[in-house]
């Protein structure tokens, strides 16, 4: 005796196109722990900074007492201080994106600032999707097809009272269940792998503007202490 086809394919054989399921978590937990390692890269990032804005409002103030005379150079030190003050807060402020909440989807794979990432999901899709197609698009359509599968023979089974076509319905069944795990793992694994690409270049464009930040800093100090020194 056979079973009736449901509309839509039969479920693949998770055991002969599932890759092992600790090789498909090993890759979510490493992008979890991308994101956190330059997370904290940030956080040190703006405490350097508020230390030296710390340093900067407490310090400078204090060596300037009885040594700034005439309106030019309470003027230079005046703007120095600003200068430098205004570098801090532009480098905390820059740093501050990489902490900032992201709302990452499969289609952030199109933004342009993944474009390096979309070259390597090209290069090599069976890394990414596996045996569920090359593209996004027909990851989804996947996860789709196995859970309309997973529901119609859900369905049969429930209306089944032969016993030998429950027990070919249960197999079938968890092969279904298996491959919606396993699509699903590939797409939670692509959103984890572009969200921590957005926090890599979020944190390359802070690194580029904290170098910035620190010139001004460094500016704001120089025209502080011809202030202060007379000139």
């Amino acid at each position: 005796m056979t079973i009736p086809s449901p509309a839509l394919p039969q479920p693949q054989d998770p055991a002969a196109s599932a890759v092992p399921a600790g090789e498909q978590a090993a890759v979510v937990t490493s992008a979890d722990a991308t994101v956190a390692d330059m997370r904290a890269v940030a956080r040190w990032t703006i405490m350097a900074n508020a230390a030296v804005g710390g340093l900067v409002l407490a310090g400078f103030p204090l060596a300037a007492i009885g040594k700034i005379h005439g309106l030019r150079d309470i003027a230079l030190a005046g703007g120095g201080l600003a200068v430098a003050l205004l570098g801090v807060f532009w480098a905390i402020w820059s740093t501050g994106e990489v902490l900032t909440p992201r709302f990452t989807t499969l289609r952030s794979l199109r933004e342009p600032p993944l474009a390096d990432l979309r070259a390597e999901i090209d290069a090599a899709p069976e890394l990414f999707f596996g045996p569920f197609g090359t593209t996004v698009e027909e990851l989804g359509h996947a996860c789709r097809t196995h859970t309309t599968v997973a529901v119609n023979l859900t369905a049969l089974l429930a209306r089944e009272r032969d016993d030998e076509l429950r027990a070919e319905l249960d197999r079938a069944l968890a092969a279904a269940r298996a491959n919606i795990a396993h699509a699903s793992a590939r797409r939670r694994a692509l959103v984890e792998l572009a969200h921590a690409w957005q926090v890599r270049g979020a944190l390359r464009r802070a690194r580029v503007h904290t170098m910035l930040g620190s010139l001004l800093v460094v500016t704001g100090a120089v025209l502080f202490l011809l202030a202060t020194g007379g000139g």
